[in-house]
Order: C-alpha cells, then structure tokens, then sequence
C-alpha cells in the first residue's frame, strides 16, 4: 500500500478494498500485460523521442520503470475489455504499482467505481481532488491529480427493443508531479520536472490520438506540455454528448407527439371519449426510463464541470508559479482557453439537460392526465350504463306490479270460490256456509301484523358506510340498528355480563381460599376486586 497521510481514512479504504476486489481485478491470460506504458525519454542531443505501449508484466517491471532518471513522462494504462467488466490487471500488480509510485490511497475511490456490476450507481463517482506535499529532505514539492470523466459511445453490438443504443463509460486519470526546485536569483526556475500518469480505461480514440501526438512531436526539441495529456483526454469525453441528448430528446419526442397528437372525441357530453387512444402503462414507463436517462444527466455533468474547472485551475496556477520559455508559455495559455471553451460546453450541456428533464416531467404529467381521462371516460360509460340496466329493471318491476295489480282481483275472487265455505249442490245452486267469518277473523289480524312488521323494519333499520379494515379502500353499505342486530347486541352484552359474573364469583372464591391462610391480605384482595366491579 502506498504511503499515506494521517487524514486517509486507511481502515475504510481497506475494507472497501477486501470488499470489492474480486469484482474489480481479473488479470488476462494469453500474453496480455496487467500494465502498459509510453515513455517520453529526454535527450540533450537528439531532443526527445518515445517508446509507446511498452508491456509492464510485473512488479520487477514496475520498480525498474520508477528508477528511469532519463523520463521525462510516463504514462501508464489499464484496459477494460467491456464498461461493467473487470479490469485487465490484477491486484498484486496493481497494488505494488500504487506502493512503488507513491499514489495517494483515495484513488482508490476512484477505481471502485470500475469492475464487474449490474447497475450504474451515478453517486459512486468521487469529485476532482488535488494534493501537494513537500518532501522534507529537499525543496522538492509533489503534486498529484485526480479525476474521473465520463464519455458516451455507440455500443458496438444489437441491443433489444427499446433499450439505448448508447453507453455510459467512465476514465479515471491520475498524474503525479515531481518538480525538483532551487532557488536561483531570487526566482524560482524549474531545474528538473517528471510527469506520471495512470489512465484506467482510456477510450480508442485517446489511444489514438495520443499516438498521433506523438509521432508529431518526434525528434522535436520543442518543450512539450504535460497538460495536453489532459487537454486530449477533456476532448474526447466531450465528444459525444451532443449526440446522445439529441437521441434522447428524439425519443421524448416520439412519446410527446403520440400524446399530444391524440384525437379526442367531439360529442356534446362531459366527457368525450378518446377516438384514437392508443397509449397505455407501457408507454409511462418509456417515458420513466427517458427521465432516469435524463437525471443521470444531471449527476454526470456537473461532476465532469467540476473536474475540468479543476484542471484548468491547476494549469493556471502551475503558469503563473514557475517560469516557463515563452513557447511553452505560450502553450499552455492556448491549453487554458481551449479548457475555458471546454467549461463553457459542459454549461451548455447542463442547460440542455434542465430542459431535457422540464420535457420529460410536462410529458409524463400529460400523459397521467390523459391515462386519467381515459379512466373517468371509462368510468361514466359504466355508470350510464349501470343506469339504463338499473332504468330498463325498474320498468319491467313495474309492469310486473302493473299486471299482478291487474290480476289480484281475480285471483281473490277465485281464491274465495275455490275454498269450502263456498259450495254448490247438486241442483247447481251455489251455498256460502254460515262460518265465513272465520275466514275474516283470521285474515284481518295476519293483515294487519304484517304491516306493523314491515314498518317497523323500515323505521328501525339505517343504513350506514362501514370500511373493511383488511381494504381500507373498500366502503360497503351494511344495516345497522336493524332488530336482528339489536339482539344480536343484547345477546352479546349479556354474555358479557355474565362472563364477568363468573370471573367475579372465580375471583372472590379463589380470595376465599386464600383467605384461610392469610385473613389479611384476602381481605385487600377482596376489597380491590369489589372496587373493580
């Protein structure tokens, strides 16, 4: 492990570490190298030439690299074959590199956000940090750097329906400054500056552009800046978020023309119905995604302006700290504005994302609003024809009355006939029996009781709403006081009584017992429980 100041938190980091490191390192087979570097060697009679992608096998490796007083700069990288996979380097490696260069232990905060995952967690990534330390044994100060940026890129593979067709990918950069300074007439003159940096999973189109840049540079004596390390790697995450807000507004398109495009009915009731309606919980759940898209938005580019400010700020202040030649000078400033126009753009990409997400939230609140309608359109056709159901029921009850109104007459009368107070002789004369009071006697009362019945269940029965607590969200109609439910009641409130009578009589004998052995305490108990009652 790397040496470390007394405000790293090392217990934390460790356990993240022992944590996260199966995910994290998976070492290549096949002659794969965990490490590769591109040296920029110094030379006073030839200017400067390179060596580029030279393979770092081991530690070995690592500690004879640190040893090379003639670099000027080094520039290790770790590969990844896809975005959510391991890294192509393994742990030992890794760890011995971060031992023998002396990087500080929150990088590692910085790797943690790479290897193997299921799901993009957008508040895992660190922000721009910086630290300068002094060596105590010389006047030589150390500065070190370190970032991530994250970039969009076309998947190279078919994706299923409906999902993105682009991919968010992420580099960590990390650069450690050795200047050894002296003071020489009352300035400051950089004697001797070394420059190494670490890129974890730079994209191809670094690869080549730094290839490119340094087949320019070759045999030059020219002064050749460190920060245009930097200046190629901002350019290149910058590259591809025009297009990729541009494919996400296409998509918030194609969901805001089907809703807004909908045809509403025209006939002259509350509600029209939707004559082409065709949207459904699918498509909010489209939209759902686009606003996650949207958000991650809003958590990635703001965290790049941050880096890039700092960048630009530590470029900044390493010209106006040293003396520079007037040709690196003047490099560097065209570096600091080129970075300035780059902090402009990611503004511009946060405004753009800001209304991206105003879209998403107007569309998706319309779509609710729609999905609503739908829903009491839905809901007043049924009730209108509920009624006409309720309205055709009621018509065919009431002809039914009609006709058994109709009828009862008749029936009465042949109900009369047809019973044995009524009877006919041989001759055919017809003879009503003398007892046909009887029939009255008995028919009268039950009449009469039957009307006292029905009006009584009609003044003493309410309905009421009562909520099911199971479905707080269920209301039903239940009769309440109704006489089923006031002996129902009283049946339940005599059992009541009555079991408290028995607990009562159990209590006292049981204080009763007790009472033999101690008189004392039976007669408290038995006072407690008279009080009780």
């Amino acid at each position: 492990m790397a040496s470390f100041s007394s405000l790293d938190d090392m217990r934390s980091i460790q356990l993240k570490i022992e944590e996260k490191a199966h995910n994290l390192f998976k070492e290549k087979p096949g002659g794969q190298a965990p490490l590769s570097v591109t040296r920029i060697l110094k030379s006073q009679e030839n200017g400067r030439f390179f060596e580029k992608d030279r393979k770092v096998l081991n530690l070995s490796h690592v500690k004879m690299l640190r040893n090379e007083t003639n670099d000027a700069s080094q520039i290790f990288t770790i590969n990844q074959d896809r975005s959510w996979t391991t890294l192509n380097t393994s742990r030992d490696v890794f760890e011995g590199f971060m031992s023998t260069y002396k990087i500080m232990p929150p990088f590692w905060r910085y790797m943690f956000t790479f290897g193997r995952k299921s799901e993009e967690n957008e508040f895992e990534f660190p922000r721009f940090r910086q630290r300068r330390t002094r060596n105590p044994s010389s006047d030589c100060f150390t500065q070190e750097l370190a970032y991530m940026l994250r970039r969009v890129e076309l998947k190279n593979r078919e994706v299923a329906e409906g999902d993105s067709i682009w991919s968010i990918r992420q580099t960590a950069v990390y650069q450690r400054r050795d200047p050894c300074i002296q003071p020489q007439q009352n300035s400051i003159v950089p004697v001797e500056s070394r420059s190494t940096f670490l890129l974890v999973s730079p994209s191809k189109n670094v690869e080549l552009q730094f290839a490119e840049y340094l087949d320019e540079a070759t045999g030059s004596a020219a002064p050749l800046s460190v920060w245009n390390t930097h200046r190629i790697l901002i350019a290149d995450s910058l590259r591809g978020w025009i297009d990729y807000m541009a494919y996400l507004e296409k998509r918030l398109k194609h969901q805001s023309d089907e809703i807004v495009l909908a045809t509403v009915g025209t006939d002259k009731i509350n509600f029209s119905p939707l004559t082409d309606f065709k949207i459904d919980f699918e498509d909010r759940q489209e939209l759902k995604i686009i606003e996650d898209y949207v958000l991650d938005l809003e958590v990635i580019l703001p965290g790049m302006l941050d880096s890039i400010t700092g960048v630009r700020d530590q470029c900044v202040l390493n010209l106006t700290s040293y003396d520079h030649e007037d040709d690196q000078r003047y490099e560097m400033e065209a570096i600091i504005e080129e970075l300035n126009e780059y902090i402009g753009e990611v503004k511009m990409h946060i405004e753009r994302a800001k209304n991206l997400k105003d879209k998403a939230n107007s569309t998706a609140q319309l779509l609710s609003d729609l999905l609503s309608y739908e829903e009491n359109v839905a809901l007043k056709d049924l009730a209108r024809k509920t009624q006409e159901r309720s309205t055709k029921d009621a018509a065919a009850v009431k002809i039914l009355t009609v006709i058994t109104l109709v009828y009862l007459p008749t029936t009465i009368v042949a109900n009369f006939f047809s019973t044995q107070f009524v009877q006919t002789d041989p001759n055919g004369h017809m003879r009503v029996s003398p007892k046909v009071w009887i029939l009255a006697a008995i028919s009268l009362p039950l009449t009469f009781f039957t009307i006292l019945l029905w009006w009584g269940c009609v003044h003493f029965t309410k309905v009421e709403q009562t909520i099911d607590p199971a479905q707080p969200g269920v209301v039903t109609l239940q009769r309440a006081h109704s006489f089923r439910s006031v002996v129902s009641t009283k049946k339940k409130k005599k059992d009541l009584e009555s079991g408290l009578v028995d607990s009562a009589q159990s209590l006292r004998s049981s204080t009763f017992r007790r009472a033999a052995s101690t008189p004392t305490w039976s007669s408290d108990a038995t006072a407690v429980s008279v009080k009780a009652r």
